[in-house]
């Protein structure tokens, strides 16, 4: 595979298809180079970015190290003397591209089971061949690899491309492009064992991550976190289920209370016939928690939704972990409708579609359309708990909110007004129109 003779592009073996594969390879992620910053120079960057300045100043030294390193390589590829060429781009990688890279990667979207070990096993495999490149500045399989493996994103975007142009993968999208991206590039540059190395890595880290974490981390380490604002079809069902029942338990007064799992049973089997789908997420919380207080003393307790979940075919998994039922009582046996509200509609705007009249024209109308949604207890401001619910959807840690909150709540009241929102966090209402429209969560009402 080795190449001794200068330049590198006049001595290309093209009789080995390993090596032809690898160029044409090499061509086409040239291509795509250029599609993803032209969108990336069209389209805001995803909020996440924009929650703390030092990851917003990461991200861009990313992408200015990762063009500057791709260029470089280029320059080896072609010079006679390709030398200060090869210093350069691994000098870009090592010091700036793959450091930066490992920064980004524990708030990585998607599945983090996944994408956390194959990422972290891409990007070293990119800094281990850019040291090889540093020390073989000649070498044409040094060069060669360390281009690729810098493009695994480039494939990425690629990839989630086609899976939205052709609705694929819907539910894990981000994640199936990004690991479809992996073993496309790491047989390039490892051959057909890479895959295997890949999936052997990820298994050890999760594996020993499973017996070492707590269950709450473990929930959010196997859950799809979304691009866009939406998600947890899991919980839609779940939802769903929910809403089924307490839509026909309005409307039928014959089966008797005395029997909690016979009466929810009969509501299930039911077919629906009410029109509170068309309600606020408040109006729907409040349907499902009368269906569920069998005894009507304006408390829920965990007997009872238990009891309701048991009649609608909902699995103890989706009770302890999808549902996350410590969310929801927070260590205590009963929950008044406020938290059973705010829970409820956290999970709901996540998940379903939002009817309106017709799309608001101006900015200030589409950011409070964002910010409703958002605002999910209906109080005119978004809390702590709201912001948390937000920034863990996208991946990041909890504890960010705090800050997230602080740096733009600008009058101290420890919550954001609509104000504010309009005003300080246009990145993340812009983001969210544009999410609710591509992913067709806007419903215009006839």
């Amino acid at each position: 595979m080795e190449s001794k003779e200068l330049p590198h592009y006049k001595h290309v073996n093209w009789e080995s298809p390993e090596v032809t594969f690898r160029m044409y390879l090499s061509y086409v992620s040239l291509f795509f180079d250029v599609a993803v910053l032209a969108y990336h120079f069209s389209t805001p960057f995803h909020p996440k970015f924009y929650v703390r300045t030092t990851r917003r100043r990461v991200l861009h030294l990313h992408i200015v190290s990762g063009c500057l390193e791709i260029l470089s390589c280029i320059g080896a590829f072609y010079a006679d003397d390709p030398t200060n060429w090869a210093y350069a781009a691994s000098i870009f990688a090592i010091l700036s591209h793959v450091p930066s890279t490992f920064y980004q990667i524990p708030t990585v979207l998607g599945i983090k089971a996944f994408l956390v070990p194959s990422l972290g096993i891409v990007t070293a495999l990119h800094g281990y061949f850019a040291i090889n490149l540093a020390l073989n500045p000649t070498s044409f399989h040094y060069l060669l690899s360390t281009y690729m493996t810098v493009h695994i994103y480039a494939w990425s975007r690629v990839f989630f491309a086609l899976y939205y142009r052709f609705k694929l993968f819907e539910a894990h999208r981000f994640s199936a492009a990004m690991l479809t991206s992996g073993m496309l590039l790491v047989p390039s540059v490892m051959g057909l064992h890479g895959n295997v190395m890949l999936l052997t890595g990820v298994l050890t880290a999760d594996i020993f991550l499973r017996y070492t974490k707590d269950n709450e981390f473990w929930v959010s380490w196997t859950t799809e976190h979304p691009r866009e604002l939406a998600s947890f079809p899991e919980k839609k069902v779940v939802l769903e289920a929910l809403i089924t029942a307490a839509e026909v338990s309005n409307i039928i007064d014959t089966v008797s209370l005395n029997d909690p799992k016979a009466r929810y049973a009969h509501i299930c089997s039911k077919v629906m016939s009410a029109n509170l789908r068309d309600a606020t997420p408040r109006a729907k919380a409040m349907s499902v928690f009368k269906a569920i207080d069998v005894n009507q003393d304006n408390e829920l307790s965990i007997e009872e939704f238990q009891d309701f979940l048991v009649a609608c075919g909902i699995s103890q998994y989706d009770m302890e972990y999808t549902l996350m039922l410590d969310d929801l009582f927070q260590g205590k046996k009963f929950a008044d409708f406020d938290s059973f509200c705010a829970w409820f509609t956290k999970n709901w705007i996540h998940s379903n579609s939002i009817s309106i009249p017709q799309l608001p024209k101006t900015p200030r109308g589409q950011a409070k359309l964002v910010f409703d949604t958002l605002d999910s207890d209906g109080s005119g401001a978004l809390d702590l708990d709201e912001l948390e619910h937000l920034l863990t959807s996208w991946g990041l840690p909890k504890s960010e909110a705090l800050g997230y909150l602080k740096q733009y709540d600008l009058d101290g009241g420890n919550d954001i007004d609509f104000q504010e929102f309009y005003t300080n966090m246009s990145t993340v209402w812009k983001f969210a129109i544009q999410s609710f429209i591509d992913e067709g969560k806007i419903k215009i009402e006839p």
